[in-house]
């Protein structure tokens, strides 16, 4: 079977990029998941990854490693499943991936993927630190509403 990942972060943000790029391809499934990639908790790539562990899949296609997720270590428990059920892997952006174990180049290039993987999360968790600093430092409330006594 010849499948495509696609995920977003949340409902206010659009699948339409990633699926206009997997169009072409073709595809006999696409799994989609709404969900932080900082959990690998999430339903259709856990159904990705059933699939792959039976043998049911050849192909997936996913628009850039960072969609797959954004923990480097659920990153590397996906290039062994991949490795060992001897599934091609692509992304659309990202050329070297699909020969990812079969040049030092790739192999490099798909690790500083990963990194960047990770690398975009900890920028974020940063900037949300450095908002709510900021928020507090301002005098704004932040949480639940407070209790009207």
């Amino acid at each position: 079977m010849r499948v495509g990942y696609v995920r977003i972060s949340t409902d206010d943000q659009k699948t339409d990029l990633q699926l206009d790029a997997l169009k072409p391809k073709q595809l006999d499934r696409i799994f989609i998941d709404i969900e932080t990639g900082t959990t690998a908790k999430r339903r259709d790539y856990q159904a990705l990854l059933k699939l792959m562990g039976k043998g049911e899949i050849s192909e997936i296609h996913f628009y850039r490693v960072d969609r797959l997720g954004r923990d480097h270590y659920e990153l590397v428990n996906f290039l062994q499943l991949v490795e060992l059920h001897e599934v091609y892997i692509e992304s659309i952006t990202e050329p070297y991936v699909s020969s990812w174990n079969e040049t030092p180049w790739a192999f490099r290039a798909m690790w500083e993927a990963i990194g960047d993987a990770r690398y975009e999360l900890l920028r974020l968790k940063e900037r949300q630190r450095a908002g709510i600093e900021a928020a507090r430092a301002r005098g704004a409330h932040l949480g639940r509403p407070r209790k009207i006594a």
